[in-house]
């Protein structure tokens, strides 16, 4: 490095400027030297002195010259340090969600927290429960298996939040999917809060866990013009505070609802001729027999056997009007009650009735409530449903003239009626979209796919018009009918005073679209956001995490603080949930917003934690689920390991059978009776009336002993947060239908990545996940009746397959038919199909 001292050079004279004495002789040096000695005044040496005065002058007025220059000079690099900048404007960046900050945590809290705990608490966190309740960065996910104890970790995780943090409640929120679950998790906070001295009431803990909806109520009323806005959803609530039962994701339409929705439907098939033509067309196509190709595979089958199916023809008509009328619903008005004869195929077949208005031949089938097992015959092997299904597809293929099929004691009159009417009055039929299980109410069915479509959070309207389904796409004109319906809907609903929009409409205006009536959102609404824990973070669906982003989105543009009594903090989000029970795909929801949790919740610092440790079930309930639910992906590593003190040590394995009410019976009682907690939960809600018969007397005597809490029926889904020490479970968790539309309604909301039929990939693992989730309710002991012969129709996906018997953990009890056709009929060690993807 040089230095930046510099020495001074010699300054250089003229030479007129020499020194007089340096060229004078000696002579006359002497002179001089004896002059100024006597004090003589010459002019040589006057001429010498101003050579010397200006020989010293310009040495020291040079060296104070360059002194002073130099001085000057360090002023200016002082104040211009660096190279020279040319002017210019800031760097920007995108909007975050999150800054770049952590929890005040300390080593000595840490310790405190800890022991205070163990004072306090009787049962201590495990080692990462402790990751879950300490964590430090700003978003946090926590993949929390069944049993894990998530709930009273999130209890304990908001104390540390508010008592030790100093974080008010009024920045505080938990959000959870049901009011049972809400009630459930603001009652303990109220207990363990009450441990540190906290007295906190019944409101105060619900203002602090709430639902998605009363959250996203709350934004919406917050503006001017929708201070008295209502709930599509909740119009039937008798109480402004209450909220639905069960989760928003199986909302049932009640009369306040329909009420609505059919005025707007009565005013477009009056006022709109496309309309009315489109649903004409639906209502033939719902409720008259489709034709069929006479060479199709069905109709040649029913071909072969038509001497058969005529011999029984006379006697499968009587069985049918039996059944009907045994229901009360034959004969049903506007149809003749007498049997028709029809030449199909040189054989003589009978219509059940017939209307005369439309010329079209009326045939029974078997209701959906009646007993599967009804044959024509106790000696005859087909059952019933099989004779009629032969007879339908026989109509189909072969018969010239209109036929209107009935195998639906509710919808038969509505369906006739409507047929009857079509030109005159708005009909009522019910309606099944390709790939939906069962047909519902046209209403509901233009309800439950607008909520689908804006679930994954997608408009309506733009979504149909972006559909690309085949020209033969039998759904296309329900679409068609559906884009028209919806739009009219929601202007109807907008102009109603108060106005009423749906919760899917709310989560639209707030979510990353809506920014602009974000930042039209008082603090005070966006303040109890700031430090925000979800529960059953696998169940939302696009629509919220939209919401979820944009919130803390706008929470960040205004840089708004958490209000704390203790040291600063900003916005954070913890997310807590298991992709393996993720459950309600069917409605839009999905685990990849889990499963991707950094991606759409970016952050300077994440933390993610494995909660594996299941504290409900034995290994083997454990092992048994998870040997079925592991094909379907999600997070690598995830082992659950049996933690329940009671019940590590049992080895029961799960048992798999075919359906047997009365072992059904048998088994219930035993345990009852033992004074263990039951649950019986079915996989379809029309089991639950099988299950009332058989086990009646055991459900009258739980409610006369006072013990109905020991006895629960309930669906798979109604189930999950529940345990029991032991779990009924009848019926196969399946996929048996493609649907063309959610398939490319998934496409354009970016799900399933690049799979075609992402929607159906999804419903063949939801299927896995639900068998995980009902079996997982067990304690010690769990039994599974499901039916193990494949239908007509293989089914897409059977969570049955993945069972098998060589594994300990499974007891699988064999039965004939199950032996003819089960896979585990190959040797042991052998297995059907890839080895790759065992």
């Amino acid at each position: 490095m040089k230095s930046n001292s510099k020495s001074i050079p010699a300054p250089t004279f003229a030479p007129d400027d020499a020194d007089p004495h340096v060229s004078k002789g000696l002579i006359f040096k002497i002179v001089d030297w004896f002059l100024d000695k006597v004090g003589v005044e010459q002019a040589s040496s006057w001429r010498a002195g101003r050579s010397q005065g200006r020989k010293e002058g310009f040495k020291k007025g040079y060296a104070d010259g360059h002194e002073q220059g130099l001085e000057d000079g360090k002023l200016i690099v002082e104040l211009r340090p660096g190279p020279s900048q040319e002017p210019g404007g800031p760097k920007t960046h995108p909007p975050t969600l999150f800054k770049n900050w952590s929890f005040e945590i300390t080593d000595e809290l840490e310790q405190e927290i800890r022991n205070d705990f163990a004072q306090l608490l009787e049962h201590q966190p495990s080692k990462d429960q402790w990751k879950m309740i300490l964590s430090k960065t700003p978003t946090t996910s926590v993949v929390a298996g069944a049993g894990s104890g998530k709930s009273t970790t999130m209890v304990l995780r908001l104390l540390v939040l508010h008592h030790y943090l100093g974080i008010r409640f009024e920045s505080l929120t938990v959000i959870t999917f049901t009011r049972e679950s809400k009630l459930d998790f603001a009652h303990k906070v109220r207990e363990v809060f009450k441990l540190w001295q906290y007295d906190i009431t019944k409101e105060e803990s619900l203002d602090i866990v709430r639902t998605f909806h009363s959250r996203i109520l709350s934004f919406t009323r917050s503006l001017p013009g929708l201070e008295r806005a209502q709930a599509f959803e909740f119009l039937d609530l008798k109480s402004e505070d209450d909220e639905k039962a069960g989760s928003m994701f199986q909302v049932k339409l009640k009369p306040e609802q329909l009420t609505l929705m059919n005025k707007c439907y009565q005013s477009l098939y009056e006022g709109d001729p496309v309309f009315k033509d489109l649903i004409a067309k639906l209502a033939r196509r719902a409720i008259m027999l489709e034709s069929m190709e006479a060479d199709s595979p069905d109709a040649k089958a029913r071909k072969d056997k038509v001497t058969e199916m005529e011999g029984i023809d006379d006697a499968l008509c009587g069985k049918l009007e039996e059944l009907w009328r045994a229901a009360g619903k034959w004969p049903i008005p506007g149809v003749q009650p007498s049997r028709m004869p029809v030449t199909l195929l040189g054989k003589t077949f009978h219509s059940n009735g017939f209307i005369p208005q439309i010329g079209a031949y009326v045939i029974l089938g078997v209701d959906g409530d009646e007993p599967k097992s009804l044959k024509l015959d106790p000696d005859r092997w087909p059952y019933l449903t099989l004779d009629v299904a032969d007879k339908r597809i026989l109509f189909q293929a072969f018969c010239s003239k209109p036929v209107i099929f009935l195998n639906a004691y509710t919808d038969a009159s509505a369906s006739v009626d409507a047929m009857i009417n079509l030109a005159n009055s708005c009909p009522k039929f019910r309606y099944k979209v390709t790939g939906e299980i069962s047909a519902r109410y046209i209403l509901e069915a233009f309800y439950s796919a607008a909520s689908f479509i804006e679930n994954l959070g997608l408009d309506v309207i733009h979504a149909i018009k972006q559909m690309d389904l085949p020209d033969d796409d039998p759904d296309v004109d329900f679409f068609n009918a559906l884009a028209i319906f919806w739009s009219a809907l929601d202007t109807q609903l907008e102009s109603m005073n108060p106005p009423v929009l749906t919760f899917n409409k709310m989560f639209a205006m707030f979510g990353e679209r809506g920014a602009a009536n974000l930042r039209a959102i008082p603090s005070g609404v966006l303040q109890p956001m700031t430090t925000l824990l979800i529960d059953e973070f696998q169940d939302v669906g696009a629509n919220t995490i939209s919401w979820v982003r944009a919130t803390f989105a706008e929470i960040e543009r205004r840089n708004l603080p958490v209000l704390t009594d203790g040291p600063g903090c900003y916005a954070s989000l913890m997310a807590v949930g298991d992709d393996w029970q993720s459950i309600y795909g069917w409605r839009g929801s999905s685990p990849q917003f889990f499963v991707e949790f950094n991606k759409y919740f970016p952050a300077p610092a994440t933390t993610r934690v494995f909660m594996q440790e299941n504290h409900r079930s034995h290994q083997w309930v454990i092992d048994a689920a998870e040997a079925i639910v592991k094909r379907t992906g999600g997070f690598d590593n995830k082992n659950g390991k049996a933690a329940n003190p009671r019940v590590t040590g049992n080895r029961v394995p799960v048992q798999m059978r075919d359906l047997d009410f009365t072992h059904l019976r048998e088994k219930a009682t035993f345990h009852y009776e033992s004074g263990q907690k039951i649950l019986v939960l079915y996989r379809i809600g029309r089991t639950k009336a099988a299950v009332e018969k058989y086990l009646s007397g055991l459900i009258r005597q739980a409610e006369e002993e006072g013990r109905e809490a020991d006895l629960k029926l309930l669906t798979y889904h109604a189930s999950k947060g529940l345990q029991a020490d032991a779990v009924f479970l009848l019926g196969d968790c399946e996929m048996t239908t493609t649907s063309p539309s959610k398939n490319d309604v998934f496409r354009q909301a970016q799900m399933g990545g690049s799979d075609p039929c992402g929607y159906d990939t999804s419903q063949r693992q939801e299927a896995l996940r639900t068998a995980y989730v009902a079996i997982t309710r067990a304690v010690t002991y769990c039994y599974w009746y499901v039916d193990r012969k494949e239908g007509k129709t293989r089914a897409f996906e059977k969570a049955s397959r993945h069972v098998d018997p060589l594994l300990d953990c499974w007891d699988v009890v064999p039965s004939a038919a199950a032996q003819q056709r089960a896979p585990w009929k190959a040797k042991a060690g052998r297995r059907a199909g890839s080895r790759r993807f065992v």
